[in-house]
Formats: structure tokens, C-alpha cells, sequence
């Protein structure tokens, strides 16, 4: 048997995820071959002295991925071929502009892939594969397929108590995408657009870019400023009140029902982006507001940070009047998810895998959370604050010092670790100390305590 060597104390990713690559980049490089077989799980356990889970694990993202299928009775056999100019190198980890590459990265956007049940998935997706064969051979629907606009139409209403029928909603790849679709059912010259300050630049820019009017409204201890917005003129609110995405408010009920009802009677439509409503973690979780105007709500939410960053699955909810615009106007909308992870995900939902995979995830990253603020009060207790410590996958850290954002981000990576900043969540400026974007949802127990130390040293 072909010998396999490598030093797991040699980096601090996941001892899955060096495994991944290990043997990815063998696949690459042309050093595995198609056709060629890797170890068995208990063999390759055994010889690197890990546990079987972890060579599963590994082994499973990588059939995921195409680079191998795992044939009964035989194993798992390399079905990757590389083109020629991939065999002389294999990807690089990535690095900074200078060429360093941090030992901690906080980014924003990592999960934890070590948990994620491959075998169900792949389990689910080869029966579909199986059992849809005559669906592939016409095209599908251009808002998504009808079994996974039904699963998301009962999952929406038993969990936010968002009342839409499967023709309500149309599927895409990202919510920037939903919201450049969304325009073309606005009119620019009509609609005025309110956005949180700070808020998510991804749709504010987009609505900048095509044209459309864009008033910046402050943050309460509750959300949006009501008085704010009815001054600012806008008739069209884009919202995230289950977790605001730069101050990490989480809105009151009392907001939401003050915000319906400058809806009905001075707005158009409520634009309800329900990001991260999946991971919060005390209290009880508020239904979405659409469920108190379903006819003057756009309601936009993703599946892809509960499952796996490369699965980009988002879905939006139009009230009637702007679904009729939609079938008047983009007739030829080009559904941008395939077909297979469309029905792929619908059967994963029917079939019970989502819930379960949910509250784990739930639990591990509320895990993550504690570790997190365990190690901020340890290491830094005065000199930062962490906004929204008790939901998601991340905390947006607002340092003590006469530093500038671009500083601290510099002086971290000369300590080995990457962070990101913030600026750019703002329309206008308000702010009085840099504030940084922590990501935690990849990163172990031992690695978040590390990074924070090392930010402390870099930064006081």
C-alpha cells in the first residue's frame, strides 16, 4: 500500500481539513490518479493515528467536491483529472498582499465543516440523482423548483411564521442577487430607499448602483429610528431585525409592530433581510414581521451559513403585487442554482436531516460564542466591547484606542492574525473608536483563545 506522510502539529486548521488538502492537492498535482484508490477509513485512521470520524469526514468533503466517489465494496477511488497546468502546483493557503500567511483568520463567513453530516448529504443527493432522472432532461422552473419552493414554504411559516405560498417565492444564489432581481420589480424614480447606518453595504450599494434614491437611517438600543425614517422621506425599508448586521441589535417586538405600521400607512414595502435568525442563542426568537403584513413585505433569508458556504441557496417571498411584476417582467429570469441542489436541499428538508443538522450547529456555535467571550474577558476585558456576543457567528469588536481601523488590522497581522474592518458598513460616518469584524465559526476552542491573546499584545 502507498505510504501516506504528514505532520498534523504543523498547522492549526482542523486535523480534517489538513487532511482534505493533503490529499486534494496529491489529486491536483497528479500524484493521486484517476482511477487510483485511497485508503480505507480504518487504514488511514490507523496509519496517522487519528480517529476514523475525521478520515470520514475528510474523505466525504472531497466526494463532495468530485475529487473522489466512494465505490461499495471498494472504496474510494480518485475520479478527479487535472488539467496539465495543475499538476505543477498545487493551490496555496491564502495570503496576505505580502505574502504572509496568518496563523489565526478571523474571517467572517467560516464554518465549522468538521460536523457537517456528508454522508447524509451525499446520501440524499444520490437519491435524487436516481430517482429525478427525467427532470434534467427539460429546464426548470425560472424562480426554483417546485418541491424545494414547497419544503421552504412550510419550513418559513412553522419557523418565522411567514405566510407564503410556494409561488411566493422565488429561489437564487445569494441575497445581493435576490435584491438586483428585486429593482426590476421597483421603480427607481418611485421608490426611496431607507438603510440601517451601519448596515449591510452588499444591498445598499446595489440599490445605489442601479439607481435609486438611498437614505441612511441611525440604530436605537431597538432598532431603526421611526422618527428618523418618517423624516428622511424614504417609502421603502430594507430591515434585518433578527440580527442587525453591524450593531448586532436584535429588534423589540414593540419595533417591529411600530415599523408594520409605518408600513401600511406611510411606506410601500418592508424589505426583511432575516439574516442569521437561525443562531441566537438566549431568549425566545421573534416571528418575522411579514407575518404581520404579508402583502407589503419582501422577505429575503439564505441557507448557506447552517449548511456549507459553497452551497449558495438564498430565497425571497414576494407579496402578490410585486410576484405578478415578476412574471411580467422577467420571464426569462435565468435561475442561477442548479437543479440538482435545489431538489437536493428539498429532499434533505422533507426527510428531517435539516432540523437535526440546525440544533447542532446551533449548539456548537453557541459553544464557539462562549469560548469567545470567555477569551475577550480574559485578555482584554476594559479596552473592548464585543457587539452581539449572544447570536451568530461573529462579533463586531469596538477597540479602546487612538489607533485607526487600518492600523489595528496591520498590527494584528504582524501578531499572526487576520481581522477585517468596518468602515464600510456606513453611509456616514458615527463612530468614535475603530470597530473590527470578528469571525469565530471555524475556528477551535484553543485557536480563538490564541488569536484574542495575540490581538491583545498587537493592540495594547
Amino acid at each position: 500500500m502507498r505510504e501516506f506522510t504528514l505532520d498534523f502539529s504543523a498547522s492549526p486548521k482542523p486535523i480534517f481539513h489538513q487532511l482534505y488538502t493533503y490529499f486534494k492537492n496529491g489529486i491536483r498535482k497528479g500524484k493521486l490518479r484517476k482511477g487510483d484508490y485511497l485508503p480505507s477509513i480504518r487504514s488511514c485512521a490507523r496509519s496517522f493515528g487519528i480517529s476514523k470520524n475525521t478520515v470520514e469526514s475528510a474523505y466525504q468533503l472531497l466526494v463532495s467536491e468530485g475529487y473522489l466517489r466512494n465505490i461499495a465494496k471498494k472504496g474510494f477511488c480518485v475520479t478527479y483529472e487535472p488539467e496539465s497546468n495543475e499538476r505543477e502546483a498545487a493551490p496555496a493557503e491564502a495570503e496576505d498582499a505580502g505574502g504572509f500567511a496568518a496563523a489565526t483568520d478571523f474571517r467572517y463567513g467560516n464554518i465549522e465543516l468538521g460536523t457537517f453530516p456528508f454522508r447524509h448529504w451525499n446520501k440524499v443527493r444520490n437519491l435524487v440523482i436516481a430517482q429525478n432522472q427525467s427532470r434534467y432532461a427539460v429546464e426548470g422552473t425560472n424562480h426554483g423548483e417546485y418541491p424545494l419552493r414547497k419544503e421552504l414554504s412550510r419550513l418559513l411559516y412553522e419557523s418565522r411564521g411567514v405566510t407564503a405560498t410556494p409561488d411566493q417565492i422565488v429561489v437564487g444564489a445569494a441575497p445581493q442577487q435576490l435584491v438586483m432581481l428585486l429593482c426590476q420589480l421597483l421603480d427607481a424614480k418611485k421608490h426611496r430607499i431607507g438603510v440601517e447606518n451601519p448596515g449591510y453595504d452588499g444591498a445598499r450599494n446595489t440599490f445605489l448602483n442601479l439607481g435609486f434614491g438611498v437614505h441612511p437611517v441611525s440604530l436605537t438600543g431597538s432598532g431603526v429610528s421611526l422618527g428618523e425614517l418618517t423624516e428622511s422621506g424614504a417609502n421603502v425599508m430594507y430591515v434585518s431585525p433578527s440580527q442587525q448586521f453591524r450593531n448586532r441589535i436584535i429588534m423589540s417586538a414593540d419595533k417591529r409592530a411600530e415599523l408594520a405600521d409605518w408600513t401600511r400607512s406611510l411606506g410601500e414595502y418592508l424589505i426583511e433581510d432575516d439574516y442569521e435568525w437561525e443562531f441566537k442563542y438566549e431568549e425566545g426568537i421573534l416571528p418575522a414581521i411579514q407575518s404581520m403584513i404579508p402583502e407589503k413585505a419582501v422577505y429575503i433569508g439564505r441557507i448557506s451559513k447552517a449548511l456549507l458556504p459553497v452551497f449558495n441557496l438564498s430565497y425571497m417571498v414576494l407579496p402578490s403585487g410585486l410576484l405578478s411584476e415578476f412574471h411580467s417582467k422577467i420571464p426569462e429570469y435565468d435561475q442561477p442554482v442548479s437543479k440538482l441542489d435545489q431538489l437536493t436541499f428539498a429532499r434533505y428538508l422533507s426527510d428531517g436531516y435539516w432540523y437535526k443538522h440546525l440544533q447542532q450547529m446551533r449548539r456548537l456555535y453557541e459553544e464557539k460564542q462562549r469560548y469567545f467571550s470567555e477569551a475577550l474577558e480574559r485578555y482584554m476585558p476594559e479596552k473592548a466591547r464585543a457587539e452581539g456576543k449572544d447570536t451568530g457567528l461573529h462579533a463586531f469588536l469596538t477597540v479602546r484606542t487612538d489607533r485607526s481601523e487600518e492600523e489595528l488590522i496591520e498590527a494584528a497581522l504582524e501578531k499572526g492574525v487576520r481581522v477585517y474592518g468596518t468602515a464600510r458598513y456606513w453611509l456616514r460616518p458615527g463612530e468614535e473608536y475603530p470597530t473590527i469584524l470578528l469571525g469565530y465559526g471555524a475556528l477551535g476552542r484553543e485557536e480563538i483563545a490564541a488569536g484574542v491573546k495575540a490581538l491583545a499584545e498587537a493592540w495594547f
